[in-house]
C-alpha cells in the first residue's frame, strides 16, 4: 500500500512541483489556479471519497481513481505547452488527489497490523519518498529530454502503482470487510440507546398503577 502511494505521489508532486513552470503565469494567477485545485481536493476528500467508497467499495474506488488520475497526467504530458489545457487538467486533478488521499489513508489504517501511529509514520515515510524526489527529478528530466518527459514518467508511475496495488487486493478486501463490520456494529448500538432510554419512562406508570390497585 505504501509503495502504491509512493508511485501515486510521484505523479502528484510532479504535477504540483513542476506544472507551474510551463504555465508561465503571474504569482496571483498561479495562486488562483491552485486555489481552484485546492478547493476540489478538499471537497472530494471530505464528500466525494466517502460517496464513491460507499457505492464502489475501497478496491474499485482506488483502481478507478488512480486510472483517471493517470489519464489526467497523460493529458498534461501531451499538452504541456497548451496553457489552457494544462491549467484545466491541473485543476481537475484535484478531484482525484482528494479522493485518493482519503481512501488510501483510510485503507492503510484499517488493514495495518500495527498501532495506528506507527502505521501512519511508516506509510508517510515511504510515500513521501516519491513526493520528495519527483520535483527534483522532473527538473533533471526536462534538462536531459524535454518539458513533456517528466509528466509521461509521472503517468507511468501512477500506472505502476495500480499494478502494485493489485498485489494487495486481499488487504483491500479485508479493509472493506472490517469497515462493513464497523458499520453493522454501530447500527444496533445506535438503535438500542433510544430503546434503553424509554424503559424507565414506561416502568414508572406501571408501578404507580400497581400501587393504586393495592390500595
Amino acid at each position: 500500500m505504501s509503495l502504491t502511494a509512493l508511485c501515486y505521489n510521484w505523479g502528484f508532486f510532479t504535477v504540483l512541483g513542476y506544472a507551474p513552470f510551463p504555465m508561465d503565469l503571474s504569482p496571483i494567477k498561479l495562486g488562483l489556479v491552485f486555489t481552484g485545485w485546492g478547493i476540489l481536493v478538499a471537497i472530494f476528500a471530505v464528500f466525494g471519497a466517502p460517496w464513491l467508497q460507499a457505492r464502489l467499495g475501497i478496491a474499485r474506488t482506488m483502481y478507478v481513481n488512480l486510472a483517471a488520475f493517470a489519464a489526467v497526467v497523460l493529458v498534461i504530458a501531451i499538452w504541456t505547452t497548451d496553457r489552457t489545457v494544462l491549467i484545466a487538467a491541473v485543476i481537475i486533478s484535484g478531484i482525484f488527489i482528494g479522493v485518493n488521499n482519503t481512501v488510501t489513508t483510510q485503507a492503510v489504517m484499517t488493514v495495518s497490523p500495527v498501532e495506528k501511529p506507527v502505521a501512519s509514520a511508516a506509510y508517510s515515510f515511504v510515500r513521501f519518498i516519491g513526493g520528495g524526489l519527483a520535483p527534483y527529478a522532473a527538473g533533471r528530466m526536462v534538462l536531459a529530454f524535454n518539458i513533456h518527459f517528466p509528466f509521461y514518467v509521472g503517468a507511468a508511475a501512477i500506472v505502476a502503482g495500480i499494478f502494485i496495488l493489485s498485489t494487495a487486493h486481499r488487504l483491500l478486501t479485508d479493509a472493506e470487510r472490517v469497515q462493513a463490520e464497523q458499520v453493522t456494529a454501530s447500527i444496533p448500538a445506535a438503535s438500542a440507546a433510544p430503546a434503553a432510554a424509554l424503559i424507565p419512562v414506561e416502568s414508572e406508570p406501571a408501578s404507580a398503577g400497581a400501587g393504586l390497585l393495592r390500595r
